[in-house]
């Protein structure tokens, strides 16, 4: 959630604290510490081993040593705490169901605003998004018997995002909570545990009115797409595997799939009248085409569209009408920009193999360099994670980190056949695909991004494999 930097550092170095503090009243335990370390992944290992050596051969050294110190150190922090958590708290740790809801934490915040500002408790005009002060200021006079009265029920607030003025913030969390909901879901339809089935309904459903409440959509795409690699992976890795098959095996198999579906039928109002209030995703296709038809994407981010390429766009779309060709031509700024970005941005990754001082800005600062001013279309990272993590942490970086992600994916499909480790399988597998092919899309391979998926990953594992060893985390033949 936005706004809590602090916090949420506080948070790790007391959990770390918390680990540092088991290990030391069990000295006498150290042997198994030693074992409990032995199933974490060469790659994982070589991954850490990478970040504490890259400043030392980085092009900004000094720049480099400071994101060590916060960003890359912060998330090898997490994934300590992931593991730790497993070996502290073993099968007595939070379960699935529990790492959803906490997943879904800054959704359900922000439903709740959502229903307050409909009620006309946040009064009769609200910004898109509120900082914690703003929020505070608006809802305290609501206690003080002097101050006025309600605003009464208002218009319902499309494009509200509460306090985060990042809706990729609620899209991000929405998507991990729907991948570990599916797998609830999913094995609770296999167990006939319909209680659990219909909760599990009902939390995806809200997660995906969250999203397209706050305009997010990237965010309810990818979704949709989670929901549907779950659904296929149970069918065909799960649901086929059953040694004694019910009389209407072929619902059992293929009802979670439809059940998934329909819960997109669900929202479809919600969805509906989101994209009708939402003119982005009328001209979405059209703004990446222009994208990627722009025949010098270096000059155009560099110096702006020419006069030349702006008519060529105004003829091509005429038939749609001025304001739309305007809208497009805007768009170049958001969606057809963001192609032309990642076309620059390629070719940047090719010319700067040894990366550059491993943060955030190593695209803006590349990209100055490379037009030799500030670029027209400016952009703060390059809106893809393989490219912005290439550009700050090289080719080999890159390579590590991949390597992590498509080692724990791999981990988990190959676990979703053990039924003893189903569970945790399924949601190690779900939890990877997602960051991995949403990196595609967007930069998230920084911050506090990497804590989420760090934290999230290593418990998955460390779980599934203390279930394959019988509740003791150990070597296993996965």
């Amino acid at each position: 959630m936005s706004h809590t930097i602090a916090l949420r550092n506080l948070l790790l170095f007391v959990l770390l604290g918390l680990l540092l503090g088991f290990v030391a009243s069990r000295r006498a335990q150290l042997g198994q510490l030693v074992r409990t370390a032995r199933p974490v992944p060469w790659a994982l290992l070589a991954w850490f081993a990478f970040l504490l050596l890259f400043p030392l051969w980085a092009v900004q050294s000094d720049v480099a040593w400071a994101n060590l110190r916060g960003q890359w150190i912060g998330s090898m922090i997490a994934w300590v705490v992931g593991f730790g958590a497993v070996w502290i708290l073993g099968p007595q740790g939070p379960g699935l169901w529990a790492l959803a809801l906490a997943s879904a934490f800054p959704l359900a915040v922000h439903l709740l605003l959502t229903l307050s500002a409909w009620a006309g408790l946040l009064g009769a005009a609200f910004p898109a998004h509120m900082s914690p002060a703003l929020l505070w200021a608006t809802l305290t006079p609501i206690f003080d018997s002097a101050s006025p009265p309600l605003a009464g029920v208002q218009r319902f607030p499309w494009g509200f995002q509460g306090i985060e003025p990042m809706h990729g913030n609620l899209g991000y969390a929405a998507c991990q909570a729907i991948a570990l909901l599916s797998v609830w879901l999913l094995l609770a339809w296999r167990n006939q545990e319909r209680s659990k089935v219909a909760a599990a309904f009902l939390a995806i459903a809200l997660c995906l009115v969250s999203l397209l409440v706050a305009y997010s959509r990237g965010a309810f795409l990818f979704a949709l797409l989670v929901m549907l690699l779950a659904g296929l992976t149970y069918s065909f890795k799960i649901a086929r595997k059953q040694r004694h098959p019910a009389p209407d095996h072929q619902t059992t198999r293929w009802g979670p799939v439809l059940g998934l579906v329909m819960v997109a039928f669900l929202v479809s109002f919600v969805a509906f009248n989101s994209i009708s209030r939402d003119p982005r995703w009328h001209s979405m296709v059209d703004k990446a085409k222009i994208g990627l038809t722009q025949e010098n994407s270096q000059q155009l981010l560099c110096d702006g569209l020419t006069p030349e390429a702006e008519n060529k766009i105004r003829d091509d779309y005429q038939h749609r009408g001025p304001a739309y060709v305007q809208d497009l031509i805007d768009g170049l700024k958001g969606d057809g920009g963001r192609i032309i970005l990642m076309r620059v941005g390629f070719d940047l990754v090719l010319e700067n193999p040894r990366g550059l001082d491993g943060s955030r800005s190593a695209y803006k600062k590349l990209i100055e360099e490379k037009c030799g001013h500030v670029p027209q279309l400016g952009f703060e990272h390059a809106h893809q994670s393989w490219i912005d993590i290439s550009l700050a942490l090289g080719w080999l970086g890159a390579g590590i980190f991949a390597w992590v992600l498509i080692y724990f994916m791999q981990t988990g499909w190959r676990g979703i056949d053990l039924q003893s480790v189903a569970p945790w399988a399924f949601a190690l597998f779900l939890i990877c695909g997602f960051w991995i092919v949403r990196g595609f899309g967007d930069s998230l391979y920084r911050e506090h991004y990497l804590q989420m998926q760090a934290i999230l990953i290593a418990y998955c594992f460390g779980r599934l494999m203390s279930s394959a060893n019988g509740g003791r985390v150990g070597p296993s033949d996965l």
